[in-house]
């Protein structure tokens, strides 16, 4: 395995664990989180979160459009195209509502169903990694 390859695991099962824990533990955790603390620790979380998941996402994304050209590759392309589009087209608008708004049942319920997609996407490119070096 080279480095590039190792890199790419890494990136991969970072956000295959993460987006894990994010579906089945944090989202659902928001619904247990108190009304008057819940904006405070939306902010912190979000904030947090984003210091971890941002620099994966965009090492995963690089490491495709930039070392990669072989046809599984665009179909991984593809695929962390669709984990883009479901972050900042469905996710992130349920966290700036959340955030403008504080807490509300009806947009947890929201985030906690469309990110199943980004479960399934990530999961996948996490599966094709891990076939492919294994």
């Amino acid at each position: 395995m080279n480095a590039l390859t190792a890199l790419q695991l890494m990136v991969d099962s970072g956000l295959f664990i993460l987006i894990w824990l994010v579906q089945l533990v944090i989202y659902p955790s928001f619904t247990y989180t108190e009304k008057k603390s819940f904006s405070d620790w939306h902010a912190r979380y979000t904030a947090l979160i984003g210091l971890i998941v941002s620099p994966m996402m965009l090492t995963q994304v690089g490491i495709e459009l930039f070392f990669f050209t072989e046809e599984v590759h665009r179909l991984r392309i593809l695929l962390i195209g669709l984990a883009w589009l479901a972050t900042f087209s469905l996710s992130a608008p349920c966290h700036f509502r959340l955030h403008r708004q504080g807490k509300d049942s009806a947009i947890i319920k929201r985030l906690i169903s469309t990110n199943w997609t980004r479960t399934l996407l990530w999961s996948l490119l996490f599966l094709e990694t891990t076939l492919a070096v294994f």
